[in-house]
């Protein structure tokens, strides 16, 4: 997935910024959203976090810069 694909629009966070948060420790939708601020406004986005959440192994993964 391109690291600037917005994945919330109504808080502007891209997909970048959920794996920084990631990164940084977050593992359920909620830490993502209190990291990062999204899924906070109208929340269609929750299905696409759960989505990223999913697939993604944190521990298999190399730091993004």
């Amino acid at each position: 997935m391109a690291g600037d694909k917005i994945i919330c629009h109504c808080k502007q966070v891209s997909y970048i910024d959920i794996r920084k948060a990631m990164i940084a420790g977050a593992r359920t939708v909620q830490e993502i959203k209190d990291m990062t601020g999204a899924a906070t406004g109208c929340g269609r986005c929750v299905g696409e976090i759960e989505k990223i959440l999913e697939e993604i192994d944190i521990s298999e993964e190399a730091p993004i810069e």
